[in-house]
C-alpha cells in the first residue's frame, strides 16, 4: 500500500475512535443538576400571651360583688340542673363540704368581661322538695365557682356547663358562636393556653380559666379569694 494512502486511512480510523469515546458533547456529567424544591415556609409564630393583671380583684367571702356586664341574665339556668344528677353529679340538700374548693371562671367578648350569673348549680325549693346545691355551684356573680363534696372529686368546665344549662366547646361558649376563641389557664401565677375543647380543662383549686372570645385580651384579669371569710 502507498503511502498516500495508509495515511488516509490512517486520518479516518482515529477520527472514528475520537467520536466512539464520547467526543460528542452528550456526557451526562456536564449536564445541570435540577435546583432542589424551595423549603416550606415556617409555621407562623402563636401570638403571645397577654399578662396576668398587676391588678388583682379580690373576691372573698360568699356573696363578692358582680364581675363584668350582663349578657346571660340574672339566672339562665332553665336548660341546666334541675335537681337531678348532671353527669353523674348529684344535688344534695345540704353543701359537703369536707372537700372544698373554689377556682374562677373569666369570659370576655371583644375585651369585655361577661357576668357569670349567681346562684348557678342551686335549685329553689319547690312546695314538694327543698333547696339542693350540686357539688359544683356558685353564690355570687364574682365567677368563684365551689366545688364541695363528702370527698375528692374530679370534674371539668364542661360538667359546670351542663349543670349551668349552656354549651361549650372550641367553637361555642355560651351560645356565642362565629369568633375566634382562646383559652387562657393560670395555675400559681402561669398562664398557659388550653389547645383543643375547653370543656375538658379540670376545675383545680385556685385556678383560673379565662375564656377570650373575638378581639384579644391585653392582660389575664387576676383574682383573690380568702377561702376563710366565706363558704
Amino acid at each position: 500500500m502507498q503511502p498516500t494512502r495508509m495515511r488516509s486511512v490512517l486520518g479516518l480510523f482515529l477520527s472514528t475512535a475520537v467520536l466512539s469515546c464520547g467526543g460528542g458533547g452528550d456526557d451526562s456529567s456536564d449536564q445541570v443538576a435540577a435546583a432542589p424544591p424551595p423549603a416550606p415556609a415556617p409555621a407562623p409564630a402563636p401570638p403571645p400571651i397577654p399578662p396576668l393583671s398587676a391588678t388583682v380583684t379580690d373576691i372573698s367571702g360568699t356573696y363578692a360583688g358582680q364581675v363584668g356586664i350582663d349578657y346571660w341574665g340574672a339566672n339562665s339556668n332553665a336548660n341546666g340542673g334541675n335537681g337531678t344528677p348532671v353527669d353523674g353529679i348529684p344535688c344534695h340538700g345540704r353543701m359537703d363540704q369536707e372537700f372544698h374548693i373554689h377556682m374562677h371562671l373569666s369570659i370576655a367578648l371583644n375585651g369585655q368581661l361577661l357576668t357569670i350569673p349567681a346562684n348557678l348549680g342551686q335549685v329553689p325549693p319547690t312546695a314538694t322538695a327543698g333547696i339542693c346545691y350540686y357539688f359544683i355551684h356558685n353564690h355570687d356573680a364574682s365567677g368563684r365557682l365551689h366545688i364541695e363534696s363528702a370527698v375528692p372529686v374530679d370534674y371539668t368546665l364542661g360538667n359546670w356547663f351542663h349543670i349551668w344549662g349552656q354549651p361549650l366547646s372550641a367553637t361555642n361558649v355560651g351560645g356565642i358562636t362565629g369568633l375566634p376563641i382562646v383559652t387562657y389557664v393560670t395555675d400559681n401565677g402561669v398562664t398557659t393556653v388550653h389547645d383543643g375543647d375547653p370543656s375538658t380543662i379540670e376545675l383545680k383549686a385556685n385556678r383560673l380559666v379565662t375564656i377570650q372570645i373575638g378581639s384579644p385580651l391585653t392582660e389575664i384579669p387576676n383574682f383573690f379569694w380568702n377561702t376563710m371569710t366565706g363558704l
